[in-house]
């Protein structure tokens, strides 16, 4: 009998590996769905380590960014303007922006950060994409783990120390209603 190597399996495929023909799928409909929630997407060349950015009313990505990593920030992203642009949402980012406790900090980021992701997840929900649960859900996991390091060492970890799988799935966040406006420019990196 042939042995089936692990990311070919169901559930086993960890961030890095997942098939293009699905991240297409997601892709086309993902940007379908950001689209109708009023936000402009843009392909830009961004000065690294910036991965993308977005500023209340564009989604701009580096098209030097490998394409899974594209669907990614795609709906972390579009989570991330939902919650500047949500009137319901603005109360908490507050102490994302004016805390001095660093362990304060950190579990606000970590809040804030979950909920960007919730609402991705809830994006991709609404568009019917229901089988990348798992996929994107490690996603998150993993850019956390980034992230966190890169606070607890003031630079930026190696991506591929950060991959994790099987990670408890993210719960959906319903999108609340938006007022669209300009805000601040923020980044991924």
């Amino acid at each position: 009998m042939d042995t089936i190597r692990g990311h070919e399996l169901h559930g086993a495929r960890q961030v890095g590996q997942w098939p293009a023909d699905e991240l297409v799928d997601l892709w086309g409909r993902a940007c379908s769905g950001v689209v109708k929630h009023e936000f402009v997407i843009e392909y830009r060349d961004l000065e690294p380590p910036k991965t993308g950015i977005f500023d209340g009313l564009r989604i701009v990505i580096d098209p030097d960014v490998a394409f899974e990593m594209q669907c990614f920030l795609l709906l972390h992203l579009f989570g991330h303007s939902v919650q500047w642009v949500a009137p319901s949402l603005e109360h908490k980012l507050a102490d994302l922006q004016h805390t001095e406790d660093r362990d304060h900090f950190m579990q606000v980021l970590h809040a804030y950060e979950l909920e960007a992701a919730g609402l991705g997840m809830q994006l991709m929900h609404e568009v019917g994409v229901m089988t990348l649960d798992q996929w994107f859900s490690d996603f998150v996991e993993t850019d956390w783990r980034y992230v966190e390091r890169y606070y607890q060492t003031e630079r930026l970890p190696d991506w591929k120390s950060c991959i994790v799988s099987g990670c408890p799935l993210v719960t959906p966040v319903p999108i609340p209603e938006l007022r669209h406006h300009q805000v601040e420019v923020r980044f991924a990196f």
